[in-house]
């Protein structure tokens, strides 16, 4: 699964990010996170996926907001958009609730 550096840090930075916020459904289990490009990537870290629920955009709270790291709702919706181009109220984002990470940034390639 693919982060940007800085919303990875959320895990590490005392932010208590407990979940992400993804357009596409991945499997629940143990993952690989990835940053940079797809031609040289930037293994970040591990991870486990171990819910996955369903929310609409215009459904997502403050807590949501927390959950991911964020300081405010609107914080966490211009993240969203930022990252995924515009975005209609009724977008269904899949909110991946993550375990035991462990942070190990190497450069692949």
């Amino acid at each position: 699964m693919r982060f940007n550096k800085r919303n990875w840090d959320k895990f590490f930075d005392g932010s208590n990010k407990k979940t992400t916020l993804r357009l596409k459904k991945s499997k629940i289990g143990h993952h690989k996170a990835y940053a940079g490009s797809y031609f040289k990537p930037i293994t970040l870290g591990e991870f486990d996926i171990i819910k996955i629920s369903e929310k609409k955009y215009k459904e997502l709270t403050e807590e949501d907001a927390k959950l991911d790291g964020f300081n405010s709702l609107y914080d966490l919706k211009n993240e969203l958009i930022t990252l995924n181009g515009s975005i209609d109220h009724e977008t269904i984002f899949y909110q991946h609730w993550i375990e035991n990470v462990e942070n190990h940034i190497t450069i692949v390639g």
